[in-house]
C-alpha cells in the first residue's frame, strides 16, 4: 500500500497511535523528504502527511510514492474502532458511585480541618490556654478519624491515575509489561 491511501486511511488521527511500530517508520520515510525546517512530529496525523506529500516536488513524490508498505487496512480500522468502543462505554457507564465517595470524604477532611483551625484561632484570641490545649494535645484523636479518609481520596485519585494511563495505553496499543517480565523488561533497559 502507497504512503498516500496509508495517509488518507489514518485521517485526524496520530499515525503512530493508529499503526503502532509502523507509523514512526512511515513518518520517517517522510521525514527524510522533507527539508529540516518541514520536518513532520512524531505525531502527526495523516491528514499532516498528506498535505507534506502533497506540497513535495514532483520528483521527491514520485520518488515517495513509489515506496510499498506492508500496512494492512483492517489493523487501523482495529484501532480506531477499539478506541470509539472504549470511549462509548465509558460514556455509556461512568463510574458514578466513587466519585460522590470521594467528594463525601473530601467534604468530611475539608470540614473537619476549617473547624480545627477555626476552635484553635478563636481560643488563641480569647487567650483561652485549656482550649488551646486541647485542640493542639487532640491530635491523634483527629489523625486517627482523617487517616481512613485521606487514605481514600488517595487510592480514589491513584486509581484514577492508573485508569487514565491504561486507558491511554490500551488505546495506543502499547500493553505495559507486568509481574516478573515488567521487572525484567526494566533492568534489560539499562
Amino acid at each position: 500500500m502507497n504512503i498516500l491511501e496509508i495517509a488518507k486511511t489514518v485521517g485526524a488521527s496520530a499515525l503512530n497511535m493508529m499503526i503502532p511500530g509502523a507509523g514512526s517508520a512511515i513518518l520517517g520515510v517522510v521525514n527524510a523528504f522533507l527539508p529540516d525546517d518541514q520536518k513532520l512530529p512524531e505525531y502527526a496525523t495523516g491528514h499532516d502527511v498528506a498535505n507534506a506529500i502533497q506540497a513535495m516536488p514532483a520528483d521527491k513524490r514520485a520518488e515517495l510514492m513509489s515506496k510499498q508498505f506492508d500496512v494492512d487496512i483492517a489493523q487501523i480500522k482495529e484501532a480506531g474502532s477499539t478506541l470509539r468502543t472504549m470511549l462509548e462505554s465509558d460514556a455509556k457507564n461512568p463510574h458514578s458511585t466513587r466519585p460522590y465517595i470521594a467528594k463525601g470524604a473530601f467534604l468530611v477532611v475539608a470540614f473537619s480541618i476549617v473547624v480545627i483551625v477555626s476552635l484553635w484561632a478563636i481560643s488563641v484570641f480569647n487567650q483561652n490556654v485549656s482550649t488551646v490545649k486541647a485542640v493542639v494535645d487532640g491530635w491523634p484523636f483527629v489523625l486517627a478519624v482523617m487517616t481512613p479518609l485521606v487514605t481514600l481520596l488517595y487510592a480514589y485519585f491513584g486509581v484514577l491515575k492508573d485508569e487514565h494511563k491504561h486507558k491511554l495505553q490500551a488505546a495506543s496499543g502499547n500493553a505495559p509489561a507486568s509481574g516478573m517480565a515488567g521487572i525484567l523488561s526494566a533492568f534489560l533497559k539499562r
